[in-house]
């Protein structure tokens, strides 16, 4: 079995020198100034009975800098690589603010549905601020994104002696999207959830999902069955899909929730 990864990120992240620690082996060449990667370095390796390929990429800018015909370049070769890859490690720098154009590369790698893991490299230059910066970092990505859960990790490509850890992270998560979940677990939470938060009354009636089941593994996708179901607001939703994935401790993948008016889940929809 083979699994596709890509390396992504802004410029000067640390991307290669990442891809080089997995390989103990300085394959992609690391120098200060941004865009010294231009075209993806891919390398593959065994890893408990799967085939891991890596693809370091260029580093990704506003799409007001990625015009000129270099940068325009690296932008279609990173894209080609985060389209062939299952799973998408996006690396950003432990000094930097989380930016506009950070936003807009993980909502363009969850519109394609990846699985997407967020490493915050070179922690060695924050030791004395990592519990801010943790902070910092965790609460754009449980704010800003509604359909996936996500704890960046931190990191240092420097001081670091293996990425091993992500490795297995990679080959566990590839093995979980495998996983559908049996419905009377489902709709257990489904119970708890319609207790302790039911959805907001629509005029004088009330939307109510009586049933809930999945229906795909990659991606995560869900049916949920009840009345009134066009009456559910976006932030109810939004809600529902953030409840479920903390419910069953489900990180890293994007789920989508359909809401479908019918009562009974066996009808065709």
């Amino acid at each position: 079995m083979s699994i596709n990864i890509a390396i992504v990120g802004k410029p000067n992240v640390g991307k290669s020198t990442f891809f080089n620690k997995i390989f103990k082996a300085n394959i992609s060449k690391v120098a200060d100034e941004p865009g010294t990667t231009k075209q993806v370095i891919t390398k593959s390796f065994e890893f408990e009975g799967s085939e891991l390929i890596f693809h370091d990429t260029g580093g990704l800018k506003k799409k007001a800098k990625s015009k000129d015909e270099n940068q325009s370049y690296i932008t279609k070769e990173c894209l080609s690589a985060i389209n062939k890859s299952s799973i998408i490690i996006f690396m950003m720098d432990a000094n930097d603010k989380f930016t506009k154009n950070d936003k807009q590369i993980c909502r363009m790698i969850l519109n394609k549905l990846k699985t997407l893991i967020v490493i915050i490299n070179k922690a060695d230059l924050i030791k004395d601020e990592i519990k801010t910066r943790t902070k910092y970092f965790n609460y754009y990505f449980e704010n800003l994104f509604s359909d996936i859960l996500i704890k960046p990790h931190f990191f240092s490509s420097i001081m670091e002696k293996s990425p091993e850890i992500f490795i297995k992270k990679i080959c566990s998560l590839d093995e979980s999207t495998k996983i559908m979940i049996e419905n009377r677990k489902l709709n257990a939470f489904l119970e708890k959830t319609n207790n302790s938060h039911r959805a907001p009354q629509k005029g004088h009636f009330r939307p109510k999902i009586k049933f809930l089941k999945q229906v795909n593994s990659r991606p995560i996708i869900l049916k949920a069955f009840g009345t009134r179901l066009k009456g559910i607001n976006t932030d109810y939703k939004n809600y529902f899909l953030k409840q479920f994935l903390s419910y069953f401790g489900i990180y890293n993948k994007v789920a989508i929730i359909k809401f479908v008016n019918n009562e009974n889940p066996f009808d065709k929809d």
